[in-house]
C-alpha cells in the first residue's frame, strides 16, 4: 500500500515539471486570457510554450487564427504558425504559409502571403507587419480586384502600405491580367474611401485640331470643407494647357464651385475664322486663350440666398472648341449673374445684375461693346393676401431694371426691302444685312439718333403692378376667379429726344374652372394602388377697359391694336424688321387685350404604397388651349383672330416617359412640336427619340417651310454586368438648307468596360458637338480603396455638346 502512494506521488511530480506527453491534453484550453482548440496540445509550464497541431484555432482580442501546427510562447505572448495559416479579424485576413505574430503589440512578419482588407488585397514574399493596420511587403503585388486572377495589378520591388491610408510602392509595374503596360518608378495610391490629395489616374484624348493629349490630374484635399484638381494637359498641336478646378462646401446647402484654364494655343493660330479678322502682321501668331466658369450658391444666415454665376472666355470660339468646360456651345450669350435673394411667408426681395457676353459675332476677338445687360435689376413682391377678414385677396409687384452697355444708347439701323420684307440692319460701311461676315466691314455710328430708324437700347424700366381677387365658388366644383389689375411703366431712355415715357392701363380678367374627377382602383383595401383622374375645363376672358400709352419710337411705328396678341406671342429675330422692333424683353408689350382663352386639362394621379407610407405622383398630363382674339376680328383686313392650338402632354410611368409640346398655327397650317419619348427598364437601359420642329411664324403671312429647324434626335443606353454603351446623335431634318449641309448635327457615344472584379472602368467617349471638332478619349478608373465606383448616368450624354 505504501509503494503505490510513493508511485503515485511520484507521478504526479514528474507530470507537473516535465513536458506533458504523459498523457493526452484537453483538446481546448484557455491559457492567459488566449482560448486554443487544436487535435493535440503539449504544454511546458516551466518554459511556459504550448506545441499544437492539427485543426488549429486560436482567439484572442477579436483575432481568430487558423493553421496546421503552432508554437505558443505565453510569456512573450508569441506565436509561430505554420501550414495554411489565416488570421483575421473584423476588418482585415492576413494569410500565408508561415507567420511569426506578436499578438500583444500586433505586429509579425508572414512568409509567401497575402493581406487582404476588404477588396483590398497585398501579396508578397515576406510581409513584415509593424502596426495594427501598417505593412512592408517585399516582392509585392498590390490589386482591390475581387477576381483571380485579377483584372489589374500594381507589382513593386517593395510596397509600404497602411490600410485606411496610402500604398507607396517602388518601380511599380501596373499589370492587367498578367500583363505589364506601364512602369513608374514611385508610385502612392490611397487605400480609404476619404478624400486625400494624390495623382488620379491620367486620361487620354485625339482631336482633329488639338492632335493626341495626355492628362494628368492631381487631387489636393485642403480641408474638410474643400478640396481642388490641378490639371497639366498636353496637346500634340494646341501646346500645354493648364486647368484648375476649386470646390467648397460652406454648410449643408451652401456649395461652389470654380473652373479655370488657360494654354497658349498653336493650333488656333491657324484657324481660318480666326486670321479672316486678323491684321496680315498678326496673321498665324499663337494667343493665350483662357477661360473661367464659377458658379455659387449659398443660403446666408438672415433667411438669404446668395447666388453667382460667372462664365467668361478669352474669344468667343472657345465654347465651340472646348464645349466640355464653358457647357455653353450653341448659345447666343455667355451670362454672368450675381443676386441676393431673400423670401418671407408672404414677401420677395431681389437683387440682380446680369451681364451678358453676346457670341455671335463673326470675329471670334470681337468685343463687347455692343451687348446689353442689367445692372441691377430690384424687384420687390407682395403675394396674394387677404385684405382683413374678407374675401378679397391683394398682390403687389415693383421692378426696376437699368438696361446698360458700353457703347451707344441706342443702334443706328438702316431699313432695306429685300424681295417684298423689310430688313432692318445695323448701319455699316457696307450696307449689308450680313456685314459680320465680311471683315472690311465696320459698324457706323453717326452720333445722331433718329427716331424714325435707330433702335434703343439702353435706359431704366420701373414696372408697378398691383391686382385685386375676388375668389367665388358656385356649387360644388367649380371655381369664378375675377381679377382686375393696375399697371404703372415709367421708362427713362438715355437719349436727348424723346428721354422719357409712360404707359398705363387696366386689366379685367375673369376666369371660370370645374374639377371633374373619378377614383379608379381598389377602394375596399387600405393599402391598394388607386388611381384619380380630372378633367377640369377653364375659359378665362381678359380685356384692357383703358390704356394710357403715347406714341413712341421704343414701341414702334406700327399701330397699337396691331401688336402681337397673346403672351406665347415671344420675342424673336423676326421683330428686327417689324414696325414695332424689339424693345427691351417681353414685358414691354402688352399683351391679352380682349381675349378670351380655352382650355382643357386631364390628370391622372396614381396613390401607391411604399411601406407604411402613401406615395403619389401625377404619371399623366394633358393640356389643350387656344384662344380668341376680339380686336383681330374687328380689324378691317380681319385676318388671324384665333391663335395656335396649344398642346402639353407630359406621362411619366414606370418604363414610359413623354413630354411633348405642339403648337399648331391654324392660318399657317404648320405645327411647332417640341417631344421626347423615352422607353425604360430596371436595369437602366432606355431609348429616347425627340423632335424638335420650329416654323418662324409672322402673323398675317406664309411660312417659308425651307427656313425651318427640324432635328430628330435619338439616344439609347445599355447596361451590362461587363459593359455600359450610351449613344446619341442628332439628324438635320432640313440640311439641305443649313449652312453646312450636315445631315448628322452631333453625336457622341460612350463605351465603359467593366472587367470583372469590380475594381476599374474603362471609358471610352467619342464625340463631335454641332459645327465642332471630333474628340476621342480614353480613361481608366481605378477603384484603389475598394469601394466600387457608379457608371456614367444617361445625363452624361447631355454635356458633350448637344
Amino acid at each position: 500500500m505504501l509503494q503505490s502512494w510513493i508511485f503515485l506521488i511520484s507521478f504526479l511530480i514528474v507530470s507537473v515539471f516535465t513536458e506533458t506527453p504523459l498523457w493526452a491534453a484537453e483538446p481546448t484550453a484557455k491559457i492567459h486570457g488566449i482560448l486554443i482548440n487544436a487535435d493535440s496540445m503539449f504544454r511546458d509550464t516551466e518554459k511556459e510554450t504550448a506545441e499544437l497541431e492539427g485543426n488549429i484555432q486560436i482567439v484572442f482580442q477579436g483575432q481568430h487564427i487558423r493553421a496546421d501546427k503552432a508554437r505558443v510562447f505565453l510569456r512573450a505572448r508569441q506565436v509561430e504558425l505554420f501550414g495554411n495559416v489565416e488570421i483575421m479579424d473584423a476588418k482585415n485576413t492576413i494569410a500565408g504559409d508561415q507567420v511569426f505574430l506578436d499578438y500583444e503589440n500586433n505586429t509579425g512578419v508572414i512568409y509567401n502571403g497575402y493581406v487582404q482588407s476588404g477588396s483590398v488585397m497585398f501579396a508578397g514574399t515576406v510581409l513584415q507587419k509593424i502596426g495594427d493596420s501598417e505593412y512592408v511587403v517585399s516582392s509585392a503585388d498590390y490589386t482591390a480586384c475581387t477576381n483571380c486572377p485579377a483584372s489589374w495589378s500594381f507589382s513593386g520591388t517593395t510596397v509600404r502600405a497602411e490600410l485606411g491610408g496610402y500604398a507607396y510602392i517602388k518601380n511599380a509595374v501596373l499589370r492587367f491580367g498578367p500583363v505589364p503596360v506601364f512602369w513608374l518608378p514611385y508610385l502612392i495610391v490611397p487605400l480609404k474611401s476619404d478624400r486625400q490629395s494624390g495623382l488620379l489616374t491620367p486620361t487620354f484624348e485625339a482631336s482633329d485640331k488639338g492632335g493626341f493629349a495626355l492628362s494628368q490630374p492631381y487631387f489636393w484635399a485642403i480641408s474638410r470643407s474643400s478640396d481642388a484638381t490641378i490639371e497639366l494637359k498636353d496637346y500634340a498641336k494646341r501646346g500645354l494647357k493648364g486647368l484648375f478646378q476649386y470646390r467648397y462646401v460652406l454648410n449643408e446647402n451652401s456649395q461652389g464651385i470654380l473652373n479655370a484654364g488657360s494654354i497658349f494655343d498653336k493650333a488656333f493660330a491657324d484657324d481660318t475664322r480666326l486670321n479672316l479678322y486678323r491684321p496680315a502682321n498678326e496673321k498665324n501668331d499663337p494667343i493665350e486663350r483662357w477661360f473661367v466658369k464659377y458658379e455659387h450658391y449659398q443660403e446666408m444666415p438672415d433667411g438669404g440666398v446668395h447666388r453667382a454665376q460667372i462664365n467668361l472666355a478669352s474669344d468667343l470660339q472657345y465654347p465651340k472648341d472646348f464645349p466640355s468646360e464653358t457647357y455653353n456651345h450653341g448659345d447666343s450669350a455667355m451670362e454672368n449673374r450675381v443676386s441676393y435673394t431673400k423670401n418671407t411667408r408672404d414677401q420677395h426681395y431681389s437683387v440682380d445684375s446680369s451681364y451678358y457676353i453676346n457670341i455671335l459675332h463673326g470675329d471670334p476677338l470681337a468685343g463687347n461693346d455692343n451687348a446689353v445687360h442689367r445692372l441691377p435689376e430690384l424687384r420687390f413682391a407682395q403675394a396674394q393676401e387677404n385684405i382683413g377678414n374678407s374675401n378679397f385677396i391683394y398682390s403687389l409687384d415693383l421692378n426696376l431694371v437699368n438696361f446698360a452697355r458700353s457703347n451707344n444708347a441706342y443702334d443706328d439701323m438702316e431699313v432695306q426691302t429685300i424681295n417684298g420684307a423689310k430688313i432692318r440692319f445695323p448701319k455699316n460701311t457696307c450696307n449689308s444685312p450680313n456685314w459680320e461676315d465680311n471683315p472690311n466691314c465696320k459698324r457706323v455710328y453717326d452720333g445722331s439718333y433718329d427716331p424714325a430708324v435707330d433702335q434703343l437700347r439702353t435706359g431704366q424700366r420701373l414696372d408697378f403692378r398691383p391686382t385685386l381677387y375676388y375668389p367665388v365658388n358656385v356649387g360644388e366644383g367649380l371655381d369664378l376667379l375675377p381679377k382686375l389689375s393696375y399697371r404703372e411703366t415709367h421708362y427713362n431712355f438715355n437719349v436727348d429726344e424723346q428721354p422719357y415715357l409712360v404707359r398705363r392701363y387696366l386689366r379685367t380678367e375673369i376666369s371660370g374652372r370645374m374639377n371633374l374627377s373619378r377614383i379608379y382602383g381598389d377602394t375596399v383595401s387600405t393599402k391598394a394602388t388607386r388611381y384619380k383622374h380630372e378633367i377640369l375645363p377653364e375659359i378665362t376672358y381678359s380685356r384692357l377697359p383703358w390704356i394710357a400709352q403715347d406714341n413712341h419710337p421704343f414701341f414702334g411705328t406700327g399701330s397699337l391694336s396691331e401688336t402681337p396678341y397673346s403672351s406665347r406671342d415671344s420675342i424673336n429675330d423676326l421683330d428686327i424688321g417689324s414696325d414695332y422692333g424689339v424693345q427691351f424683353d417681353y414685358n414691354d408689350r402688352v399683351y391679352d387685350r380682349n381675349l378670351l382663352t380655352l382650355a382643357v386639362t386631364n390628370k391622372v394621379t396614381e396613390k401607391r404604397w411604399i411601406g407604411d407610407r402613401p406615395d403619389y405622383r401625377q404619371i399623366g398630363y394633358l393640356r389643350l388651349a387656344q384662344s380668341y382674339d376680339a380686336t383681330q376680328e374687328n380689324k378691317p383686313n380681319k385676318t388671324e383672330p384665333w391663335s395656335d392650338i396649344a398642346a402639353t402632354l407630359d406621362m411619366r410611368l414606370d418604363h414610359f416617359q413623354t413630354y411633348s409640346i405642339f403648337n399648331y398655327f391654324p392660318y399657317q397650317n404648320v405645327t411647332n412640336a417640341s417631344s421626347r419619348v423615352r422607353v425604360l427598364n430596371d436595369k437602366g437601359q432606355f431609348l429616347q427619340v425627340q423632335l424638335t420642329r420650329q416654323y418662324k411664324i409672322t402673323p398675317g403671312q406664309p411660312v417659308d417651310t425651307s427656313n425651318r429647324q427640324e432635328d430628330y434626335t435619338l439616344s439609347a443606353g445599355f447596361v451590362s454586368r461587363y459593359l455600359n454603351l450610351m449613344g446619341k446623335f442628332v439628324y438635320d431634318a432640313n440640311w439641305a438648307e443649313s449652312n453646312t449641309g450636315d445631315q448628322i448635327k452631333s453625336w457622341a457615344y460612350v463605351a465603359q468596360f467593366k472587367p470583372p472584379g469590380e475594381c476599374m472602368f474603362i471609358t471610352f467617349i467619342h464625340d463631335q458637338v454641332t459645327g465642332g471638332d471630333t474628340n476621342l478619349k480614353l480613361s481608366f478608373d481605378f477603384t484603389f480603396d475598394g469601394v466600387p465606383k457608379p457608371p456614367l448616368p444617361p445625363e452624361a450624354l447631355d454635356s458633350y455638346g448637344f
